[in-house]
């Protein structure tokens, strides 16, 4: 995952990663599976450089 794409109509970085996890989980959830790998993800990548992002849209998935 990551890195920038040159190419075209291609999505590439550590946000568009943390994008696509953070639906994902919305997708899941909405239609009552398990989502908790995708947490866990998010959970991890927060506590790296570069991934501060992760750590919001955790707080955004989160459950009401």
């Amino acid at each position: 995952m990551g890195g920038v794409s040159k190419q075209k109509g291609r999505q590439r970085g550590v946000a568009y990663d943390i994008k696509c996890v953070a639906d994902a989980i919305k997708a899941k959830e909405a239609v009552g599976q398990d989502a908790s790998f995708e947490r866990g993800l998010l959970r991890s990548w927060s506590k790296h450089e570069g991934y501060e992002g992760a750590k919001e849209a955790l707080v955004d998935t989160r459950k009401d």
